[in-house]
C-alpha cells in the first residue's frame, strides 16, 4: 500500500496539467475532452475511455471480450459504435503486458495513424511499468500520455515524439 502511495506522490511531483503541454494535439485533447466537467463514471480509466470515444468520434473500438458491461456503457453514450472490424480507432486493454509490437506495430492491421491505444494498470506493479516503458520505445509510437491510472498511446506520423505525464 505504501509503495503505491509513494508511486503516486512521485507521479504528482513529476507530472503536469495542460499548462505543461506544448503539443497542440495533446493540449486540445486534454482541455476539450479529459478536463471537461462531464463525468461518465466514477472510475477514472473508464471516464478517459468514454471521453476519448466522444472526442475522437471513434467508430470502431476493441474491448476485452468479457467486458459486456463496458460495451453496453459505450453503446449508451455512442450509438454508432462498432466492436468489430479493423483497423480500430480506439483499443482498450486491461494490462500493458497484453500489447505486442507485432499486433500493434506498423506491419499489423489493428491500428491506423489516428488510433489510440488506452492501457489500464500501467503502474500496478514493476512488471507493468516495464511493459509501459517498452511500449513508449516502439519506433512508431509518437505520443504517450501517462495518466497514472492508465496510459494512452498514439501513432501519429505527423507528430513529434513526446511523452507526457498528465494529472487527472
Amino acid at each position: 500500500m505504501l509503495s503505491g502511495l509513494f508511486k503516486y506522490l512521485k507521479f504528482l511531483i513529476t507530472s503536469s496539467n495542460q499548462h505543461g503541454v506544448h503539443s497542440p494535439f495533446v493540449y486540445n485533447f486534454i482541455t476539450r475532452s479529459i478536463y471537461t466537467k462531464t463525468r461518465y463514471k466514477g472510475n477514472k480509466v473508464i471516464d478517459v475511455l468514454l471521453k476519448s470515444v466522444d472526442y475522437f468520434e471513434a467508430k470502431v473500438i476493441l474491448l476485452p471480450k468479457e467486458d459486456i458491461v463496458l460495451k453496453d456503457l459505450i453503446q449508451k453514450n455512442s450509438s454508432k459504435m462498432a466492436f468489430q472490424g479493423k483497423p480500430y480507432d480506439i483499443i482498450y486493454l486491461e494490462h500493458p503486458d497484453e500489447v505486442s509490437h507485432q499486433e500493434y506495430g506498423p506491419s499489423g492491421n489493428r491500428v491506423h495513424n489516428d488510433s489510440m491505444l488506452l492501457i489500464n494498470s500501467i503502474h500496478k506493479n514493476k512488471k507493468m511499468e516495464t511493459h509501459w516503458e517498452n511500449i513508449k520505445k516502439w519506433e512508431h509510437v509518437t505520443v504517450t500520455l501517462d495518466f497514472f491510472y492508465c496510459g494512452a498511446v498514439f501513432f501519429r506520423k505527423e507528430q513529434a515524439e513526446e511523452h507526457f505525464k498528465i494529472r487527472i
